[in-house]
């Protein structure tokens, strides 16, 4: 395969993962890698895409291979079977604390910085009254993190390890995710009202620059 597209990588999110909770995660996640490679100074086209591919197929497999046995193990066998590029491979496999992947380039430190705290930060914008991300405050996100009731399911020390791994304080990393998630919030379902439908096609619109 030459360079994937983000045509290629949502063909291949929607082949293996059918429900809407996990493709909008993906398009969060992927909204915050392209954050990220912005502030790392990522300036090629295919860089930046490069990375937000990586965001948005980092978990496609989950959905059919949900336990650590297999989730992103299985993952990187398919798309090296597709012939996709190796280093799209690893950065795949590096969000996984338990993969054999170290996070070593800047692109596999910052899907590790990405993933959790994407999710973390939804979860915050819909207990707030708005429902939103919009005005979700970086003070309240880190308040919840200490809260080891809310979204127990999140490893407090991945999203530690996230933010050390790409270099930025945490309360800086949270303000780049709410702002990478603000513009297309609506299709997130973070912007106050139930989120529409993720069809197969078209390939959703690709997250503006905060």
């Amino acid at each position: 395969m030459t360079e994937p597209t983000r045509a290629h990588a949502w063909a291949l999110l929607c082949e293996f993962t059918k429900t809407q909770p996990l493709r909008r995660h993906a398009l969060s996640v992927e909204a915050s890698m392209r954050a990220l490679a912005r502030r790392a100074g990522v300036g090629d086209p295919a860089e930046l895409e490069a990375w937000g591919v990586v965001g948005m197929i980092h978990d496609f497999d989950y959905e059919r291979f949900p336990t650590a046995a297999d989730h992103v193990w299985r993952g990187m066998e398919i798309l090296r079977e597709r012939g996709w590029p190796e280093r799209i491979v690893r950065g795949v496999g590096a969000h996984a604390s338990y993969s054999d992947v170290v996070p070593e380039s800047p692109l596999e430190r910052a899907i590790v910085a990405a993933d959790e705290l994407s999710g973390f930060v939804g979860a915050c914008a819909l207990v707030r009254p708005s429902r939103s991300v919009r005005d979700l405050p970086p003070e309240s996100v880190l308040k919840k993190m200490k809260d080891k009731a809310f979204a127990r399911a999140v490893d407090r020390g991945e999203l530690k390890r996230g933010a050390e791994l790409v270099g930025l304080p945490l309360p800086e990393l949270v303000t780049l995710v709410i702002a990478a998630q603000a513009p297309i919030a609506d299709l997130l379902g973070v912007g106050g009202a139930p989120a529409p439908d993720l069809e197969d096609a078209p390939v959703p619109p690709e997250p503006p620059a905060p």
